[in-house]
């Protein structure tokens, strides 16, 4: 099990309650789960966050130049980077490089991205020994694999394998997937859930910040109650048409 679901209950109940007490003032904006249509998420089909993490990226020549180890994602929630791990087989050795967003193009088996063997030396390191926000995402560069992100921008990684919450904190599941448009909106996260709920997975509208979750915080709260997600269908996976092979 992953260390991120090893939290305790208390911990869960504290840091759901803090960011419930958040969105109330901004519950309005919530849609009720009877307007919620898996129809249209199926119709756009898109980007499995699991197809993206780890996904083989190819150089301007289509050669395996490395892997997609993290995304970074706006307050908006759209993709604004990728994070890859690139060169091990060069001279400069592995290398960490952010590339925006609109500078890859999807490949049929994972990411193309303008860096080869010749200009990788061209792309300095990240100047800040601090947090990168938004402000730092618009060129290629060189960053430290842990670096961390600042005001306005979270990892993916800081939402897969949340605890999911609904209602007054109730432990519901994990967050074991996310979605996203062909463009790189956030169309939705997938929950799996617990035994308690009967094992499947579910796939819930995401709100982000101040809606239930923050980057740092182990749970997630679904700002929907019991009855209201007793009433949905397992997501299917097979009619989501996903834009990167498994």
């Amino acid at each position: 099990m992953s260390i991120k679901r090893n939290v305790c209950v208390t911990t869960l109940a504290i840091a759901t309650s803090t960011v419930m007490l958040q969105a109330q003032a901004q519950e309005g904006a919530v849609r009720p789960l009877s307007d919620w249509n898996y129809e249209d998420i199926y119709e756009a089909g898109g980007i499995r966050a699991d197809r993206l993490m780890d996904a083989e990226v190819f150089g301007e020549n289509e050669e395996e130049i490395g892997s997609v180890e993290n995304v970074l994602i706006t307050r908006d929630n759209k993709i604004a980077a990728i994070i890859a791990q690139v060169g091990g087989f060069w001279d400069i050795g592995d290398t960490h490089v952010l590339v925006p967003w609109e500078e890859i193009e999807l490949h049929e088996d994972g990411v193309m991205i303008p860096i080869t063997e010749d200009n990788a030396d061209e792309y300095g390191l990240f100047a800040s020994d601090d947090y990168i926000t938004e402000q730092n995402l618009s060129q290629i560069q060189q960053v430290d694999d842990d670096i961390d992100a600042g005001t306005g921008i979270w990892k993916l990684t800081d939402l897969l394998d949340d605890y999911a919450a609904v209602g007054e904190a109730i432990g519901y599941g994990y967050i074991d997937n996310i979605l996203f448009s062909r463009d790189g909106e956030v169309q939705g996260v997938i929950v799996a859930s617990d035994a308690a709920y009967g094992r499947g997975s579910y796939a819930y509208p995401f709100y982000g910040y101040g809606y239930g979750w923050a980057p740092g915080h182990s749970a997630y709260s679904l700002q929907y109650d019991e009855d209201e997600i007793g009433e949905m269908e397992p997501f299917d996976y097979e009619r989501y048409e996903s834009l990167l092979e498994e």
